[in-house]
């Protein structure tokens, strides 16, 4: 097995790290404040949900701002992924014409730009976790782990994503209106204990919610997950992520379209 510092690995490390810089450079060609703006959205999203149910819908849910704040900055990640994914491969016809390479690596890269503006995003909701009344104890432990699994969730949509747009141009609008319907279907504006059971029932079939819920128990409660939720959210993220690299062997049958 080469390792890592190996000439072959060091090569598509190194464009890895240029087609990342690329995207960046990109997003925020000739903005003065660059890397600043990628906290603009988040920020401005965040606030008017706080405004709106803190004070002119107010929630009795304790400590309500927190289970917000955590919702809205996960879901910033999953909504981008999801609705750039389909761009991964489109935007990168010409290198995937002229060059061989790992296709994979442009996913890869894609997501990996994502996370490296949504890490400003988890820098700004860390310094006020204790001022909305975030709750430290052992189960921080385990937000790694579902982190983790969430990321290979929403991971395997983009791979699957990407390749199905190539051909399928009208996914692109498909995901723009299922997106916001998504997010209200999510326990993010809402609290899963505060639902009539019947309604609580038909949310139980997203399996988006699980994960937020989860979340909210981590870092709202303080309450470590329970074993089967732990071990439902490992499995969908890894299903997910085999299923999204199984479609994205089929890259090269895309190309054409491309």
């Amino acid at each position: 097995m080469p390792s890592f510092c190996s000439p072959g690995v060091m090569k598509w490390r190194d464009l890895i790290i240029n087609l990342v810089s690329k995207e960046i450079k990109i997003r925020y060609m000739g903005a003065t404040l660059g890397f600043v703006w990628s906290l603009g959205n988040p920020l401005v999203v965040t606030l008017t949900y706080y405004t709106v149910f803190t004070y002119i819908l107010p929630s009795s849910q304790d400590r309500f701002a927190l289970h917000l704040v955590t919702g809205v900055v996960h879901w910033m990640l999953l909504a981008q992924i999801v609705s750039q994914s389909g761009e991964w491969l489109i935007n990168n016809g010409n290198l995937i014409r002229k060059l061989r390479f790992p296709r994979l690596l442009l996913p890869v890269s894609g997501a990996l730009a994502i996370v490296v503006f949504w890490a400003g995003c988890m820098l700004v909701y860390a310094s006020l976790f204790a001022m909305l009344g975030g709750v430290f104890s052992r189960a921080l432990l385990f937000y790694p782990i579902v982190l983790i699994a969430f990321m290979a969730l929403i991971m395997g949509f983009g791979l699957a994503l990407s390749v199905i747009q190539v051909t399928v141009r009208d996914a692109k609008h498909f995901i723009d209106v299922f997106l916001p319907l998504l997010f209200w279907l999510t326990p993010i504006v809402w609290v899963t204990s505060s639902l009539p059971d019947g309604i609580a029932r038909i949310a139980a079939y997203n399996p988006i919610g699980l994960y937020f819920n989860t979340f909210t128990s981590i870092l709202h409660t303080g309450v470590v997950p329970e074993t089967r939720d732990l071990l439902l959210c490992v499995f969908m993220g890894a299903a997910s992520l085999l299923v999204g690299l199984l479609m994205f062997r089929k890259v090269d049958n895309v190309v054409e379209y491309l």
